[in-house]
């Protein structure tokens, strides 16, 4: 089943991409929120909240249909669930060539509903303030200052990119991005690319042999969307805005279609990035 999971959820994405649409790219500072779990209040994490963005609702509250239950509500008749996907440990473990026993995880399912989907719950409206420019300049800088082991930070040139050789992000000033929002977008990225670092996460995507155009590079690019994604939710930037979008979706598109597991897994590193710049742990 893990394997036929990986091809839905891709699937799910690859249909959003051929529409132009691209989930974690979103208006964070016009009261959008990230997915959360209305009963534990907990938000979705790796690819579960761009799955749950994929869909029209604007509500950014969900529910399983037992949740719903519980909270004496009922999901309308003929409504249908939203899958969402998390990483379970087998009981048995696996032997390697070496006699060793290994425990590998395996991607399962279950399925939520939207808010919007049910009747009888008892709650207030969403309501998020909107953030001023100054409030999100004061947050996003909070998240860069929290990055442990920080890499070493140039800001001048015209391009933006991330040399792990010499632990270097450099992006362009402030004064020649379009926008505030542009600005730290670029910055989360980069950085994101530099949790890479073998004195970090040591990703293949960064510390490998990785050429411009090729899957694995558009797959590490993904690693950095996501990455950016979640930090710009959490700092209530705008990062709807794709330059060159064509060529980027075009290969995100191959990387997917290429392999299915691509998109799970750069979410759930894009994640383990976005956690670990701003100095922060989940188990």
């Amino acid at each position: 089943m893990s394997g036929n999971l990986y091809e839905i959820v891709t699937l799910k994405i690859i249909e959003a991409l051929d529409r132009g649409v691209v989930p974690w790219r979103r208006p964070w500072h016009k009261s959008s929120f990230m997915p959360l779990n209305l009963l534990t209040n907990k938000p979705y994490r790796g690819v579960n909240p761009w799955l749950l963005n994929s869909t029209a609702f604007a509500d950014h509250r969900w529910l399983t249909f037992r949740q719903a239950t519980e909270l004496g509500a009922n999901v309308r008749s003929g409504e249908k669930s939203t899958m969402v996907v998390f990483w379970k440990f087998p009981e048995r473990k696996s032997e390697t060539d070496e006699g060793e026993e290994k425990q590998y995880p395996v991607l399962r399912y279950y399925n939520v509903f939207n808010v919007e989907q049910i009747e009888g719950l008892k709650i207030a409206d969403a309501v998020r303030p909107i953030l001023s420019a100054k409030d999100r300049v004061k947050r996003a800088d909070s998240i860069i200052e929290s990055m442990p082991m920080p890499p070493f930070l140039e800001e001048r040139g015209t391009e933006a990119w991330y040399n792990p050789g010499q632990d270097l992000v450099r992006i362009p000033p402030l004064a020649l991005f379009d926008s505030v929002d542009g600005y730290y977008r670029t910055k989360f990225h980069e950085f994101v690319h530099a949790t890479g670092h073998e004195s970090r996460l040591n990703r293949s995507g960064v510390m490998g042999s990785i050429h411009f155009g090729s899957e694995g590079y558009s797959r590490e690019e993904l690693v950095a969307e996501f990455g950016s994604a979640f930090c710009c939710a959490t700092a209530g930037l705008d990062n709807s805005k794709i330059d060159d979008s064509a060529s980027y979706i075009g290969g995100w598109l191959r990387a997917l279609k290429a392999d299915p597991k691509a998109l799970v897994v750069a979410a759930a590193q894009g994640q383990k990035a976005a956690d670990y710049i701003r100095g922060v742990s989940y188990l």
